[in-house]
């Protein structure tokens, strides 16, 4: 399953890429992934990605997804918050 999607935020057309953490391997992750996050199990032995943001980090959990502006901010969603916020552009 191909766990990045480009989404269309409502209601404007401005084009965003999606990817889902899905605990794939680091060398799978897409490089602006790679660049913004680092991997780590929380004390309960959970797999995490870290988010460092100005606000402080961000934890992102399995099924979550990432989402990258057009200026190169990341922002994680629940599959709910992903599928009301934007709508998924068809598959080329």
């Amino acid at each position: 399953m191909d766990t990045t999607l480009k989404l269309k935020p409502r209601p404007t057309n401005v084009a965003l890429i999606a990817w889902q953490f899905t605990g794939q391997p680091l060398h799978e992750w897409p490089s602006w992934v790679q660049s913004t996050c680092s991997l780590q199990r929380s004390e309960d032995g959970h797999l995490e990605l870290r988010h460092e943001r100005q606000s402080g980090t961000q934890i992102v959990y399995l099924e979550e997804w990432l989402v990258r502006d057009l200026d190169g901010g990341v922002c994680s969603y629940t599959e709910a918050e992903l599928r009301k916020e934007f709508d998924i552009a068809p598959r080329q």
